[in-house]
């Protein structure tokens, strides 16, 4: 007799229309969506219709040898559909340089069915860690990638950026590229080539120059950068943007020598997330130096996020007197570990207009417990979070951040709710810390009546 279930189950299936049985595909990995096969004589040969490829080693666990080769290879032999639209190779295992002509073939065959999103992620053997070698054993992008004018996605990781003519992604939208090598003039040469490109992310060795990214179609732009030995810090690169419409800005990794932002009048949101690495105290000043210029070029955006040497420098910024540097910015969020939470303070009174301020612990020994009396209130302006609606806070128990919530508490008198998430890394936080937050939250004097306390425990 036939199992019910199973016909319950099969008849809920067959009622999805294929367009839904296609994204759910696109979801799972592709050793899975071939088993689908045995679930009846409808879906036997249902998969090799699919235009959504999805070959991610992380789900498949193929290895990093012919098992996957010959997988992908037979699963493409077998494909009998009208157009791959979508099209995913994540190789994550390292693979031999001899499997590149097969990742070719695939670009081919992908190129061949009109894919209009690719991503390609083709980790190579090397002993040495990213990213400090030669690149010469990396996968390169074929040419015939670059004359491919249907993509409107494309996401590049682990591989080569080697172009000899021009680029023709007329039709790109959105572009990720983490690259072993992305040389300036080539990512000129993408940029110049792709009219219509709204999204582009970076990542990539720094080896000095200039990178000039100029676009007008531009929305977001995200930028992180690696050097490959401690050396290269003395050819740091210079970081040039002209983007009229660009809204979203995340600029992360080492700090570049010069900023040069002619042009980001339409930006929202921008993320600084800069990191110092260690650098010696000449180089800092240096550094800081161009961080102010950035910041200053920024200050009409209405959401900003800081890193630890960023929110130095704002403060920096207070001490030479330059006031009221942000009026414009509404959400601040401060990924930081602070040495002082006066440091916090001072930051904070150049946002007089601040609404919603997110603090992210970065897990690292800072912020000091300081109980002597707070003197330097008396520099507090009157402006001091007049606006301030919510706080967030992500706390790991490492240091002690009540002086400053108590400060927050005391003078945003139109403070709305506050969200406290505590955190333990290691192990569980005991089961009284919940509590002990809550009575030192609710003991403090609150300046707003209105203002509801949320607290919540995570487990890392």
């Amino acid at each position: 007799m036939e199992n019910p279930k199973r016909c319950i189950h099969e008849d809920l299936l067959r009622d999805l229309p294929d367009c839904l049985l296609f994204d759910i595909f696109w979801r799972l990995p592709m050793t899975d969506v071939v088993r689908t096969s045995v679930l009846s004589k409808r879906w036997r040969n249902f998969w090799t219709t699919a235009p959504f490829l999805n070959f991610d080693n992380r789900a498949m666990l193929l290895g990093d040898g012919s098992k996957l080769q010959n997988f992908v290879n037979q699963a493409l032999s077998c494909w009998n559909g009208d157009r791959v639209l979508k099209f995913r190779f994540h190789s994550y295992h390292e693979i031999a340089s001899s499997m590149y002509s097969d990742v070719d073939l695939w670009v081919n065959f992908a190129q061949r069915n009109g894919v209009e999103e690719l991503h390609l992620h083709v980790l190579c053997i090397t002993k040495r860690a990213w990213p400090g070698f030669d690149g010469k054993e990396v996968y390169r992008v074929p040419p015939c990638l670059y004359s491919y004018s249907s993509l409107k996605e494309l996401s590049l990781q682990s591989c080569n950026l080697e172009i000899s003519g021009n680029v023709q992604w007329n039709k790109l939208e959105s572009l990720k590229i983490n690259a072993y090598t992305a040389a300036p003039a080539v990512i000129n040469q993408i940029l110049s080539g792709t009219p219509q490109l709204k999204v582009f992310h970076l990542t990539y060795v720094d080896k000095g120059g200039i990178l000039s990214i100029q676009s007008s179609s531009l929305k977001e732009l995200s930028i992180d950068k690696y050097i490959l030995w401690r050396d290269d810090l003395l050819a740091l690169s210079d970081l040039r943007i002209c983007t009229p419409n660009l809204e979203t800005l995340e600029i992360k990794g080492l700090p570049y020598r010069k900023y040069f932002l002619t042009d980001v009048s339409s930006l929202t949101r921008a993320v600084l997330d800069s990191v110092p690495f260690g650098l010696g105290h000449f180089l800092q000043i240096w550094l800081s130096h161009a961080l102010s210029q950035i910041l200053q070029s920024i200050q009409h955006a209405e959401n900003i996020a800081l890193s630890d040497c960023c929110t130095e420098v704002v403060g920096a910024l207070k001490m030479n007197c330059v006031h009221s540097a942000f009026l414009n910015v509404k959400s601040l969020e401060l990924r930081c570990c602070f040495d002082d939470y006066k440091q916090v303070v001072g930051v904070l009174a150049m946002f007089p207009r601040l609404e919603k301020l997110i603090i992210r612990d970065k897990k690292e020994e800072g912020l000091q417990d300081d109980t002597e009396p707070l003197k330097f209130e008396a520099n507090i302006p009157e402006s001091f979070l007049l606006q301030l609606r919510t706080i967030e806070v992500t706390w790991s128990e490492r240091y002690d951040i009540f002086p400053l919530i108590e400060i927050l508490l005391k003078y945003a008198s139109k403070l709305e709710k506050i969200v406290f998430q505590l955190y333990e890394i290691k192990s569980p936080a005991p089961s009284n810390s919940l509590s002990l937050v809550s009575q030192k939250l609710k003991g403090m004097q609150r300046s707003s009546t209105n203002c509801t306390i949320n607290i919540t425990q995570l487990r890392i």
